[in-house]
């Protein structure tokens, strides 16, 4: 349970009234008739997390009633240890020509300025919140979606991580900042404050602050940005024509784009993996890869980005592929001695068959040897085994592994 310190004058040596106001707190009385009366409110578990705000004769009338006068500089002794609980302070008093400054930590104090025009005792609070809030270890924040359309809601997130944790949230303070949003700015407390719902009268990309305040300190934390589009960007159709590529004989492999458009008197520009360009893009593979697929982005002078996902993946192979789209013998391809990759591209029963010319293998016997996806094909002139039951699927890549040139099929 949080306990209150009412704390005032009584330090400075001046007549000071106070009360007893429920378990744990002083309440220090204002002589001077005024409604209002300093509260300094402390963590249990932090000390240090101090917190001023004020009470008055409306929101805790009680506070007012049965008062005990002291003209001590010191608080008067407890009755008893459940009704009050006094501070440690580690000075009592500094003082300079314009104030006095009561330190009740190393970490925290309040400074009285007699020079205050305000209706409430003219304390300032000094702390470790004052000092510069840390950019690292507070955790991030980020739009729920990082591109959305003008009109649409932006949802700002701030996700827990460093050395704060979810239930430091229940106490923490946050304040959002996002210049040209409305609301441009939010405070509150709590976990109910992790986001922020903000709309953008203009297109383009927008940012956001979030200054973060909690037990285990204050950051500033910069969020990700969000990318506001104005007017639509639509009709992106990209294609390949390539399916698989061997980039030992041709490395290179190329991308277009068609059909973009956008409204009148805007004008497109292109993105392929990062780097501007136009409608076209070639890559150069120097290794293989099992599909490759550039990023695209399309942009508009109206500040709209989109990325086109339409485009195909290209698969890059270390040496020739082959496809097998016929089945039967009209369907047979002729394979060299080694590992050979070979795509089905036609329906089929699972059975594959291969046969040896005897002058290209340079074979008396006609004997061969070998294995497709592991499935042993060992025998004389024509052989045929099951590679998958119930058909092998369209698409299928199957490596063969023989020890003389054969051609080879599926049925």
């Amino acid at each position: 349970m949080n306990k209150k310190i009412y704390a005032g004058l009584m330090s400075l040596g001046i007549a000071t009234t106070f009360w007893a106001c429920g378990s744990g707190d002083i309440v220090k009385f204002d002589l001077e008739g005024s409604d209002g009366i300093m509260i300094v409110q402390t963590d249990p578990e932090d000390i240090t997390g101090l917190a001023t705000s004020a009470i008055t004769r409306e929101s805790c009338p009680e506070c007012f009633v049965g008062a005990v006068v002291s003209s001590s500089s010191v608080a008067p002794k407890p009755r008893s240890s459940s009704s009050i609980f006094i501070p440690t302070f580690s000075s009592v008093v500094q003082q300079s020509s314009s104030s006095f400054e009561i330190n009740l930590s190393s970490s925290s104090s309040f400074i009285y300025d007699p020079g205050s025009s305000s209706s409430r005792p003219p304390y300032k609070e000094v702390s470790s919140s004052s000092v510069a809030p840390s950019n690292t270890g507070g955790g991030t924040c980020a739009p729920l979606e990082p591109i959305v359309d003008q009109g649409k809601p932006v949802v700002w997130k701030y996700t827990v991580g460093g050395i704060v944790k979810t239930t430091d949230m229940l106490s923490a303070q946050l304040k959002w900042s996002t210049p040209g949003g409305s609301p441009e700015a939010l405070d509150g407390k709590g976990a109910k404050f992790m986001s922020d719902t903000v709309l953008y009268a203009t297109s383009g990309q927008h940012t956001a602050t979030l200054i973060l305040a909690t037990s285990k300190g204050s950051f500033s934390i910069n969020c990700d940005p969000v990318q506001v589009n104005g007017a639509k960007i639509t009709g992106c159709k990209c294609t390949s024509a390539s399916k698989s590529v061997d980039f030992t004989a041709t490395p290179d492999v190329s991308w277009s784009v068609s059909g973009c458009t956008t409204g009148a008197g805007l004008t497109l520009s292109y993105e392929w993996d990062g780097v501007p360009g136009d409608t076209s893009y070639t890559k150069n593979f120097t290794a293989a890869n099992e599909g490759y697929v550039p990023k695209l982005m399309v942009k508009n002078n109206d500040n709209t980005v989109i990325e086109v996902k339409t485009c195909p993946a290209v698969k890059i192979t270390d040496g020739p592929e082959y496809q097998i789209t016929t089945t039967q013998g009209a369907g047979a391809i002729d394979l060299p001695k080694g590992t050979s990759a070979v795509v089905v591209n036609v329906n089929n029963d699972g059975y594959v068959f291969c046969k040896i010319d005897r002058v290209k293998a340079n074979s008396s016997t006609g004997a061969f040897s070998g294995t497709i996806n592991k499935v042993p094909i060992s025998g004389q002139d024509y052989k045929e085994v099951q590679v998958i039951a119930g058909g092998i699927p369209v698409g299928t890549t199957l490596m063969f592994d023989i020890d003389v040139p054969l051609t080879c099929g599926v049925r």
